[in-house]
């Protein structure tokens, strides 16, 4: 593959991340399971476009009434995996912020967006080769797929999941 230096660029294929979901508790204190249910709605609209549900979200429930500025990380089961979501109490009320922390990739569309974006980067075809099924990412962390050209020659593709501040990265590794 004639992929002489490393190129950065932006990957629009990941499922958006809950940017600044809010969620508001009745009077009396958190409602838990209110919370788990809004939760995974937002996460099954969301995973909708790779035709994935959450199956239920499990929340830690805090010995002592959380306060303004609190946070604590739910975990949502997608397809047996686990999807961080993290819910930070921003008001004396219990109103909630919630943000995945994870980042769910298909990994045949990522593949795809890549193929298309490592071509039009270098001005010739490349196929990308991810693997199968979906691959959860902390955002901030990387995984590797494998780009060839039409020769047979390969480079490793190093994606760098982004999250609510950032997009996605990928760089061909030499």
């Amino acid at each position: 593959m004639t992929i002489s230096r490393p190129v950065l660029a932006a990957l629009t294929l990941t499922i958006p991340v809950l940017a600044g979901c809010q969620f508001s508790f009745s009077a009396g204190g958190p409602d838990y399971e209110k919370l788990e249910t809004t939760m995974a709605d937002e996460l099954n609209t969301q995973y909708e476009s790779i035709s994935q549900r959450v199956s239920g979200v499990r929340c830690p429930r805090p010995d002592e009434t959380p306060k303004t500025g609190d946070s604590i990380t739910c975990v949502a089961d997608l397809d047996g995996s686990d999807v961080r979501v993290e819910a930070t109490f921003t008001s004396d009320d219990y109103d909630v912020d919630f943000a995945t922390i994870d980042t769910v990739y298909d990994l045949g569309d990522t593949a795809d967006g890549l193929a298309d974006d490592i071509s039009a980067e270098y001005g010739f075809d490349v196929s990308v080769e991810c693997g199968d099924g979906i691959k959860i990412v902390e955002v901030g962390s990387t995984f590797e797929c494998e780009a060839a050209d039409r020769s047979g020659d390969t480079r490793p593709v190093v994606v760098t999941a982004g999250g609510p501040e950032e997009n996605d990265r990928w760089e061909v590794i030499e």
